[in-house]
């Protein structure tokens, strides 16, 4: 009896044990959410997936559903695929969720920060109930999900919530050989969400930046300029560095006049904020912006 009991007790330290480092583990996560900024979170549902909007400082909640039929190439292996198979099946990736994060946001050219997968109906309340549930898969951390879920219900709770969808002429669709119509976004994908998007408390420092690409990958420069500026903030510059970044993102510049700005990028795309970087290791000249991101490879 005594050595049952005594298994009994070791497999309930060792589950405690477990629990606490996973615990540990969900602190430690770096927080995406500003209250102050809000945030964009793409929701991958039990029937559909897209974004979920929160500005709580406004008052102000939206939704915007992607078509099952939209076709998103994937950022980490370059292959399409349709929103339903995102949201049904996964991608195969090694980090599906962050995968599938980054590659739409690139693809709608608007900046997304969070990303959560439950099993839960599309929609701002099923994105409330995601941050209580318990088979929530998501990049939030703990600090992120209590804060969201509190002001939902302090700020939130009889707002109403903007439903709105992507527009006919952003989206070209082809015929598949079985009759399927697929749609692919075109460029106006990115003129639609410079209006669509914008962060206020961003725009209104004004900010200029300048983005520089030492991740090694073509056209990311481009794609994460084009993000940025759906918040607000003007891109004036984009360059290749003169060497890589093993790292995620670097901030650099007078971040002391534009806080809102800095800490919007920061959380936006990790970026650390390293005073003591010297940008001419990266480029050969200087700049005229307010603030620099270096993307690295980790990006």
């Amino acid at each position: 009896m005594r050595k049952f009991q005594l298994i009994f007790y070791i497999a309930g330290f060792v589950f405690l044990g477990i629990l606490s480092l996973m615990l540990l583990i969900n602190l430690l996560k770096r927080n995406v959410y500003d209250p102050k900024l809000g945030i964009n979170v793409l929701l991958i549902g039990r029937n559909g997936m897209g974004v979920i909007s929160i500005r709580a400082e406004s008052g102000v909640t939206g939704q915007m559903r992607l078509p099952d039929n939209l076709s998103i190439s994937i950022e980490s292996n370059g292959a399409d695929y349709l929103v339903e198979a995102i949201y049904k099946i996964g991608s195969p990736v090694s980090d599906p969720l962050n995968s599938a994060r980054r590659s739409v946001g690139q693809a709608l050219g608007i900046v997304i920060s969070g990303v959560v997968a439950a099993p839960v109906d599309f929609g701002v309340d099923g994105f409330v109930q995601s941050l209580i549930g318990v088979a929530t898969k998501t990049n939030l951390s703990l600090i992120d999900r209590y804060l969201l879920f509190k002001d939902f219900n302090e700020k939130l709770r009889n707002k109403a919530s903007l439903s709105f969808s992507l527009p006919k002429n952003v989206i070209d669709f082809s015929d598949e050989p079985d009759g399927k119509k697929i749609g692919k976004l075109n460029p106006a994908i990115f003129v639609w969400s410079k209006n669509q998007w914008v962060v206020d408390e961003v725009l209104s420092e004004t900010a200029e930046v300048t983005v520089v690409n030492a991740s090694g990958k073509d056209g990311k420069a481009r794609l994460v300029a084009r993000q940025i500026e759906s918040a607000g903030v003007r891109v004036i510059d984009i360059l290749v560095a003169k060497k890589g970044s093993d790292n995620s993102c670097f901030l650099l510049g007078n971040i002391k006049a534009h806080p809102k700005t800095a800490g919007f990028l920061t959380n936006s795309f990790l970026c650390e904020q390293n005073e003591g970087l010297d940008l001419n290791d990266f480029i050969d000249h200087d700049v005229k912006s307010d603030l620099v991101v270096i993307l690295g490879k980790q990006s």
